[in-house]
């Protein structure tokens, strides 16, 4: 069971979880894409290469960068700046022995229709994606996908055994529309999900809380997802304070 958990480290005293429980690590030193500015790159892969020994982690999976990564931009030039980031996190990620990450989708609903972000994804992840090894694998997340059909859809048409979905639980606890709930999102989703991001909030807005404190009943979470998802996947505690989570999911995750 440890062996599927895994801890971010923005999470407070996350190393100290981590090294303490026998998970795995989630890195966050990526996210905000001017860590991989030339002048930085080295001095943050050194953090990470530390993280990990603090850590004693076995498996480490990075977060990729998420700031200004639309792949739906109207302006080519954004869409390229997007897909550089990106192959700067795989040459950080490679040099680390990592071969999962991370991706935000970036779908911007105020900006964009669905059918636009639709198809301008299936041109940026397959650009990313053409010159990956085969055992490298990315993993979408939902930010502000309101419903989980056009993940689906996204999916269905990379048809990509290396593009998977990341279901972060909380995101779509605090946005989806009335017609769907977490366990639609999860039934509908099932199979494309390689891995989740676990936090609880109370339905509004995306506080990364405690897994057994808000709207979500995490205890049927985890059941969904064991109906529903491959037996193997994996899952990231996003709680901003990670300790009781780590209690809770030990008692709960069998």
């Amino acid at each position: 069971m440890r062996e599927q958990i895994y801890i971010a480290t923005f999470s407070e005293n996350a190393i100290d979880v981590i090294r303490n429980n026998g998970f795995n690590i989630e890195l966050n030193d990526l996210c905000i894409s001017e860590n991989l500015d030339p002048e930085k790159v080295r001095e943050t892969m050194s953090e990470m290469k530390q993280e990990i020994a603090d850590a004693g982690a076995e498996r480490a999976i990075i977060h990729g960068p998420f700031t200004e990564i639309i792949p739906a931009s109207i302006d080519h030039r954004a869409v390229e700046l997007g897909l550089t980031r990106l192959n700067e996190a795989h040459a950080v990620a490679e040099k680390l022995g990592i071969k999962k990450m991370v991706v935000h989708s970036g779908h911007m609903p105020l900006l964009y229709f669905k059918e636009w972000h639709k198809e301008k994804s299936l041109y940026f992840w397959q650009e990313f994606m053409k010159d990956k090894p085969e055992n490298f694998v990315i993993y979408i997340e939902n930010v502000f996908e309101d419903e989980p059909l056009m993940m689906k859809e996204i999916i269905e048409e990379l048809d990509d055994s290396r593009i998977q979905l990341c279901l972060d639980v909380g995101h779509a606890n605090a946005v989806t529309c009335e017609d769907f709930d977490i366990h639609d999102w999860i039934r509908i989703l099932g199979p494309m999900i390689g891995h989740f991001h676990l936090h609880n909030n109370d339905g509004r807005e995306d506080l990364h809380g405690p897994l057994d404190r808000g709207t979500m009943d995490m205890i049927a979470v985890l059941d969904s997802i064991k109906t529903y998802c491959r037996p193997d996947v994996t899952m990231t505690i996003e709680s901003r304070t990670c300790a009781s989570s780590a209690a809770w999911i030990i008692q709960n995750f069998k």
